[in-house]
């Protein structure tokens, strides 16, 4: 009988034994899985959100109470038609009178026209109060915004004067003007008719400043620049008068008109409130004019558009009347000399055909810029 034929695999048949991952096995996480489930069991019970199944009896609360359903008494004192009655049927009542619902009583309602008003000139300018390095810095800021606000609105109401005031401590916090308030005052003076503010390169200067006037418009400096902040204007850095409208009026937006002047502010985030930051370093410049009011005349009147330097060529000469002074020199002591009283000089009147617009002036502000008699 032939015998079964008996194989066996040999080693190098086989299949290799697959090697143990390194990191952990099932075990390990069927432990984390467990572990997690039974925290959540164990918070559900003791916070009570997991209640027993309805096999195992119905759920109950019991609560304890300390009234009784009906109790005339209370339902006298809730029924009472003032605070004696309810007293005399229980002394232990606290006086409604301490707990002070006076003070919490609501807001008396917004006034319409307020509320119009703030949405009509947008955010308000933060309050920043100006301080200068030294005395003179001081003194030399406080001159030029008088100069600024006399010069531009001086036959205005206190609002017009503040509106301007406001415009000029906007553009000193602005990145795109100088941050200095004689900077941004006297900005662009060394042209004639190229300046920011246009009194400072026409020649208007040149006109002896009326005494009250310019007290007034010293005072609004000294609270302009002590921190005041006019909400008016909000956060206008441009105006102009009612009789004009500038290319350059599209292009922003308008918040207010105030006096006889319209004023506007940057559009978009230029002219949000997070753009006026720019540090005051409490450095003023000398004051301007930066060109003599003598060659702004001289300019005006037709003569060389060129730059005349000091001392050379001939100027016209300057009118009979003292220069805008400083506010400190505007007070006069206590006992001191009244100063001569000085006839009034004629006041200067410009023609001249090259100037835009000229004869067109609208007939109710004909007559600004001259003093009332």
């Amino acid at each position: 009988m032939k015998p079964e034929l008996t194989l066996t695999a040999r080693s190098t048949w086989r299949d290799p034994v697959p090697e143990r991952p390194a990191g952990p096995g099932r075990a390990f996480w069927a432990a984390i899985v467990a572990v997690v489930a039974m925290a959540c069991l164990a918070f559900l019970l003791s916070s009570g959100q997991l209640r027993a199944p309805a096999v195992f009896g119905p759920y109950s609360v019991s609560v304890p109470i300390d009234f009784r359903v009906y109790d005339p008494e209370r339902w006298a004192i809730m029924n009472a038609d003032d605070y004696a009655d309810a007293l005399r049927i229980d002394p232990t009542l606290p006086d409604p009178n301490s707990v002070g619902y006076g003070d919490a009583a609501a807001l008396p309602p917004a006034d319409p026209a307020l509320l119009r008003e703030e949405a009509f000139v947008g955010p308000p300018a933060k309050p920043y109060a100006f301080r200068g390095v030294t005395a003179l810095d001081r003194e030399r800021a406080h001159y030029c915004l008088t100069a600024a606000i006399y010069y531009e609105a001086a036959s205005e109401s206190d609002d017009g004067m503040r509106g301007v005031a406001q415009t000029v401590i906007n553009r000193v916090r602005h990145p795109s003007f100088p941050n200095t308030v004689c900077g941004v005052v006297f900005q662009g003076s060394q042209r004639a008719g190229v300046c920011q503010f246009t009194f400072s390169c026409d020649g208007a200067m040149a006109r002896a400043p009326s005494k009250p006037n310019w007290l007034r418009a010293s005072r609004i400096a000294s609270a302009a620049l002590g921190g005041y902040a006019f909400p008016k204007v909000g956060l206008a850095t441009h105006y102009h008068t009612q009789a004009i409208w500038p290319r350059w009026g599209k292009s922003l937006v308008m918040t207010n008109i105030v006096g006889a002047h319209i004023f506007h502010r940057w559009r978009g985030r230029w002219g949000m409130p997070d753009a006026f930051r720019a540090p005051y370093l409490g450095r003023e410049p000398v004051p301007g004019p930066y060109l003599p009011v003598a060659q702004q005349l001289a300019i005006l009147r037709g003569g060389s558009a060129a730059l005349l330097p000091d001392g050379s060529g001939t100027l016209a000469p300057l009118p009979n009347a003292a220069p805008a002074p400083l506010p400190s020199a505007m007070a006069q002591p206590i006992g001191a000399p009244a100063a001569p009283v000085l006839p009034a000089a004629p006041p200067q009147t410009y023609a001249d055909p090259r100037l835009n617009q000229s004869g067109q002036v609208r007939e109710e502000f004909r007559g600004s810029g001259e003093w009332k008699r």
